[in-house]
């Protein structure tokens, strides 16, 4: 029984702390992902990244600041996500959310750096790399993998797509 209390506990100090802009958030270029099985990473394939990623984005017949405020809007009417501060700097633009379970209130910090890929036939693309983790515990029960699944086949519905999957990998 005190186990459980200690647990709850943790969570509402969690649910409590504040959140957002404390909440460190990574470049997803250049992160590094723990061992632990709690964070997904999309890319296009175009894209070099640190870590291999887990989910393919599709490229955009779209600018970088465009794409980006199609995603601001998918992320933030979700009433659980609030945008915060990217710590990193990026000449690109770029975003952070904080996103908190339902029941305990645990954050989770998305990150997502744009790519501008340059003029081609259908006009103007570009695509991002969006990196999701769980900042406690070693297991997230896959949310959030299922967060980049639902927000890059939300992103493929509202913003033309020009190449690769339309959905999470």
């Amino acid at each position: 029984m005190r186990w459980i209390a200690i647990f709850m506990l943790t969570g509402l100090l969690g649910a409590c702390s504040g959140g957002g802009p404390t909440l460190s958030s990574t470049d997803p270029v250049s992160v590094e992902p723990p061992s632990s099985p709690n964070w997904a990473l999309g890319a296009p394939r175009e894209a070099q990244t640190a870590a291999l990623p887990t989910h393919d984005v599709p490229v955009f017949a779209t600018g970088p600041s465009e794409l980006l405020a199609y995603l601001d809007a998918i992320a933030l009417a979700d009433e659980t996500v609030i945008a915060v501060d990217p710590e990193w700097t990026s000449e690109t633009p770029s975003g952070a959310y904080v996103q908190r379970s339902a029941l305990l209130g645990f954050p989770d910090v998305i990150s997502v750096k744009t790519i501008d890929l340059g003029a081609g036939d259908a006009g103007q693309r570009a695509s991002l790399i969006i990196y999701s983790r769980s900042v406690y515990g070693y297991s997230d029960l896959g949310v959030n993998a299922e967060r980049l699944d639902r927000w890059i086949a939300e992103l493929s519905r509202r913003a033309p797509v020009v190449a690769g999957r339309g959905t999470g990998g």
